[in-house]
């Protein structure tokens, strides 16, 4: 059972020996040198591939392909920018409302793992277009980036001013990594052996600390006293939510680079060909699509999708988004 209390020492202290005795090796464990399978789906996709109703067989498996490396960089770099927040969102949060040496050593550990997951996906993406034989710095045109985004700089300023935004944006992604791994497991034997790999040691450790963000936000629920404290945890979800929107949707609005790109390989040639699936869907249609149903990309945009998150919220009374409802659709692979 996750531990809930950020002053239970004991238990903490048990998380710390749980998680370093079940660690993995980002180089001795994964059998790096056999490569991705670039002729294999990466993710189960519904009857609309996502949103982009309506494309063939061929297109369908290249889009599995786009969308998992899209997925892998979304996380990395969700991952990767935690670090840029570590001391105005976590250091200088913990000298203000002191806790004990176990809650810093499990956050200590929470980072480092978040790094380790960050190499593990950019490696994979590496590997892929090396199988697929494209230029992955072209290929990276396509992906998301964090660094040179709004969404970061919203988030360290969030942190910098005393906010804790970070929090509730970490605490919806470690639900989206774990949900996600649920979602391919049934797939498994048709999916690329080495994707599967790397989700499934991501989502192991995952499960061992995703806990970490819930105890900072019940360490700062516990601890703000002061105006300013309550107006930031009352507000800080719905900033998280219209920060990573923002990003999302600036990032899906990347694939139609896929246009100047499909010149150099016939992959970017089949994502530029199915844009105009994309596109015929109208901005009300694609909107509604991508928050509720759109596999994925509904399950980062909308917090109803993780439930510990929204217990959280709705337990805290904090302002949020007014999101609708999401759709699960069935998921599934064609075989050409």
């Amino acid at each position: 059972m996750s531990v809930t209390n950020p002053f239970d020492f004991a238990s903490l202290s048990d998380q710390v020996l749980r998680q370093r005795k079940h660690a993995w090796n980002l180089e001795q464990d994964f059998n790096w040198a056999r490569g991705a399978n670039a002729s294999l789906p990466l993710l189960p996709l519904d009857s609309d591939a996502v949103a982009f109703p309506g494309v063939s067989a061929e297109q369908r498996l290249v889009l599995s392909q786009l969308i998992g490396l899209l997925v892998n960089s979304t996380i990395a770099e969700m991952e990767n920018v935690i670090e840029e927040v570590k001391d105005d969102g976590w250091a200088k949060l913990l000298k203000r409302f002191p806790v004990n040496p176990e809650m810093w050593e499990l956050g200590e550990l929470f980072f480092e793992e978040e790094a380790k997951h960050s190499q593990m996906f950019y490696r994979y993406n590496e590997k892929f277009a090396q199988a697929l034989g494209i230029d992955y710095a072209d290929l990276k045109q396509l992906l998301p980036n964090a660094f040179t985004s709004p969404f970061i700089k919203a988030l360290k300023l969030n942190a910098y001013s005393g906010g804790n935004a970070f929090w509730w944006a970490v605490a919806s992604v470690e639900e989206v990594s774990i949900k996600l791994f649920q979602q391919m497991r049934e797939h498994k034997d048709s999916l690329d052996p080495l994707y599967y790999e790397v989700h499934q040691k991501h989502m192991e450790e995952e499960a061992r600390h995703h806990n970490y963000a819930f105890l900072m936000l019940s360490l700062i629920e516990s601890k703000s006293h002061s105006l300013k404290e309550k107006l930031f945890f009352k507000s800080d979800l719905l900033f998280s939510q219209l920060a990573q929107t923002g990003w999302v949707m600036t990032e899906v609005m990347k694939l139609t680079r896929a246009k100047k790109l499909k010149s150099k390989h016939p992959f970017f040639e089949i994502i530029s060909s199915c844009l105009p699936h994309f596109m015929a869907l109208g901005p009300t249609e694609l909107i509604r699509k991508l928050f509720i149903s759109a596999p994925y990309v509904s399950l980062m945009l909308n917090t109803k999708n993780h439930p510990m998150t929204w217990r959280v919220a709705l337990d805290q009374h904090t302002l949020s988004i007014p999101l609708p409802e999401p759709i699960e659709e069935k998921l599934f692979l064609h075989v050409s």
